[in-house]
């Protein structure tokens, strides 16, 4: 396991440098990436994709009625063989994208397709490839240097971190990969309000509560809001988003303590609440 905690002032005080992929905290950016255009006045969050009955906002908020691949059988049996990803267009007839669970903003469902129209939505609107935007965005502006959008076997052999031959692009919203200390700066930033308007912030923290059983996991109070996965009670405030895939786990979470902290844990494991419960340990170590 490895882990960076940064500070109230953005001060890391605990480093680790290797670069790891960051799975579905790659919704967080991609979120931010919306907002940032929300901001720009070149999309509106309550505005319908064209021809979709669905919002940008509820497509952030998983509230859109999109069904998802994680549902489907045959779709974890070609990752564990190590099978080529399918296109998209066989992606969303295998998912039957048209077909949705509930009516919009009327229920909740985790949808990693959600995120890959968002995506799509994104690189659609900056005209622009993910992989230019994250470099002009993460690596040119915020000098987060060992971030890099994750598109071939061999950048995912090149991590270390899983089984060999997985392609990345079975994340059909993207694949970051980078360290653990700039995965917890961009979150930083964001909470801090040096990405986005403050309106905006408000937006992405206007939280949908979850009735789940979140088993071992240390949320005592889940809620999603747009791109973050947040905890609101007195006693555990956080935002932030966990991310698994094939032999690893990651999870980006800000502690809004009296001292905030923000803090990323890795590791190779498929246990989601031994990494969120080592990032809770780090939050209020010293608070």
């Amino acid at each position: 396991m490895i882990y960076s905690v940064v500070d109230e002032l953005g001060s890391i005080s605990i480093h680790a440098h290797r670069p790891v992929p960051w799975w579905s905290f790659t919704k967080t950016v991609l979120a931010t990436i919306a907002m940032r255009l929300c901001d720009n006045g070149k999309l509106n969050l309550d505005s319908k994709l064209p021809e979709k009955p669905f919002t940008y906002r509820q497509l952030l908020q998983h509230t859109s009625g999109l069904n998802d691949y994680s549902f489907l059988s045959e779709y974890h049996q070609a990752v564990a063989e190590n099978k080529p990803s399918w296109s998209v267009d066989t992606l969303m007839n295998k998912v039957k994208v048209d077909d949705l669970r509930f009516e919009p903003g009327c229920g909740w469902c985790y949808s990693n397709v959600g995120y890959l129209l968002l995506r799509l939505e994104v690189e659609r609107i900056y005209d622009m490839t993910l992989s230019d935007i994250i470099t002009a965005f993460l690596v040119k502006e915020l000098s987060l240097t060992s971030v890099s959008l994750v598109e071939d076997l061999a950048a995912f052999n090149a991590l270390q971190v899983g089984p060999k031959d997985y392609d990345p692009n079975w994340c059909y919203h993207g694949l970051l990969a980078g360290n653990l200390e700039d995965a917890a700066l961009f979150l930083h930033y964001l909470m801090n309000g040096n990405l986005v308007s403050q309106n905006a912030l408000i937006e992405m923290q206007k939280l949908y509560k979850l009735n789940v059983d979140v088993g071992e996991r240390p949320w005592t109070s889940p809620a999603v809001g747009l791109g973050l996965m947040c905890n609101q009670d007195a006693n555990l405030d956080t935002a932030g988003h966990t991310g698994m895939g094939p032999g690893s786990v990651i999870a980006v979470h800000h502690f809004k303590l009296q001292k905030p902290k923000t803090v990323a844990v890795f590791k190779q494991c498929q246990d989601q609440g031994v990494v969120e419960n080592k990032a809770v340990i780090l939050a209020r170590a010293g608070s």
